[in-house]
C-alpha cells in the first residue's frame, strides 16, 4: 500500500532535478512511499524512464526509500503496487486542497492581530467626532443645504458638476455605532479562527467570507469619513451653492463657497461652516493589506 507523504509541496514538476534520485530500486525491507506525483503529458519536454523495465512515460510518481527517490511510471505503479493512478491524483489533489486551506488558515490568522489594532486606532481617532460635529453643523446652521444633499447626491454629477457625498447628511444609524458593531463582529468571527486548525480548514471558505464581508463594512465606513474631505472639495462647494441659490429663498439666503468652506448669508447675518481642522482620515493601506491577505495575494 503506497502512502501519501507529509511533505509541505506534494507535486513536481521537475523530479530529475531531485536530489538522491536513483535509477535502480534501492535495497532493504524499507516501505517505499509516495513523496510527490508528476503529471506532464501536456508538456513537450522528453519522457522519464521508469525503474521497473525502464519504460518512457511522463506522469508516475516520485517514491521515496531512506534517502533514495526513484521514479515510477503510472502503469507500473498500478500493475506492481496495485494502485491506481488516478485514485492517488485524486487523493493527491485532496491533500493539496489540504495544505492550501490550512495555509489560508495561517495566513488569515497572522492578518487578524493587526487588522483589530487598526480598527482599535480608528475608534480611538478624532474622525468620527469631526464627522459628526459637521453633520450637525449642517443640520442646525444650513438645514436646506443638509436636508437637500442626500437627494442631490443621487443626481447626476454632469447635471450638477460635482460628484456630492451620499451619507454625510443622509438617514441612517450613526456612524460611530456603526463601527463599534463592526468591531463587536470582527471580535467574534476572529474566535472561528481560533479553533484546531484542521477544523478551520474544514469552514475556511465560510470564514474567509465573512471576514471579506466584515472588511467591506470597514470600507463602507472609510468611504463615508472621506466624505468630510469630499464635501469641502471645490466642485462639491460650487455645485451645492449653485444649487442652493437656485433652489432655496434667494432673497433672504445667499450661499458662498470659499477656500474649504461654505457661507450662508442671511441680511446681515451670516454663518461659515470649514473644514474641521486636524480631520485626517484613517490610511486604508492595512484594510487593503487584510483584503489581500484574505484572498490569498501578496502585497
Amino acid at each position: 500500500m503506497l502512502q501519501i507523504s507529509h511533505f509541505p509541496e506534494l507535486i513536481t514538476d521537475d523530479p530529475e532535478t531531485l536530489a538522491n534520485l536513483v535509477y535502480e530500486i534501492p535495497a532493504g525491507d524499507e516501505e517505499p512511499y509516495v513523496e510527490f506525483k508528476y503529471d506532464l503529458r501536456k508538456s513537450e519536454r522528453e519522457k522519464f524512464s521508469c525503474v521497473h523495465g525502464h519504460h518512457q512515460h511522463l506522469a508516475g510518481f516520485v517514491m521515496r526509500k531512506g534517502d533514495a527517490r526513484f521514479l515510477v511510471g503510472w502503469i507500473c505503479a498500478g500493475t506492481i503496487y496495485g494502485e491506481n493512478f488516478d485514485k492517488y491524483t485524486a487523493d493527491f489533489d485532496a491533500a493539496v486542497l489540504r495544505q492550501d486551506a490550512l495555509k489560508r488558515v495561517r495566513e488569515i490568522r497572522s492578518a487578524v492581530n493587526p487588522f483589530i489594532y487598526y480598527l482599535n486606532s480608528i475608534s480611538k481617532s478624532d474622525a468620527f467626532k469631526h464627522f459628526n460635529r459637521l453633520r450637525g453643523q449642517l443640520e442646525t446652521q444650513m438645514p436646506w443645504v443638509y436636508d437637500t444633499l442626500p437627494a442631490a447626491a443621487n443626481m447626476d454629477r454632469r447635471v450638477i458638476g460635482a460628484s456630492l457625498p451620499k451619507r454625510l447628511c443622509g438617514p441612517g444609524p450613526d456612524l460611530r455605532e456603526e463601527f463599534n458593531r463592526l468591531m463587536a463582529d470582527f471580535a467574534a468571527g476572529s474566535i472561528t479562527l481560533a479553533g484546531e486548525p484542521e477544523k478551520v480548514a474544514a469552514v475556511i471558505g465560510a470564514v474567509r467570507m465573512k471576514m471579506d464581508g466584515l472588511a467591506k463594512r470597514a470600507e463602507a465606513v472609510l468611504d463615508t469619513l472621506r466624505e468630510v474631505e469630499d464635501f469641502f472639495q471645490p466642485a462639491a462647494l460650487a455645485a451645492i451653492c449653485k444649487l442652493a441659490n437656485e433652489h432655496d429663498n434667494p432673497k433672504r439666503r445667499r450661499y458662498e463657497a470659499g477656500l474649504l468652506s461654505i457661507t450662508c448669508k442671511r441680511d446681515r447675518d451670516k454663518s461659515v461652516i470649514a473644514m474641521p481642522k486636524g480631520f485626517e482620515l484613517p490610511s486604508r493601506r492595512p484594510l487593503d493589506a487584510f483584503r489581500a491577505a484574505l484572498a490569498g495575494v501578496k502585497v
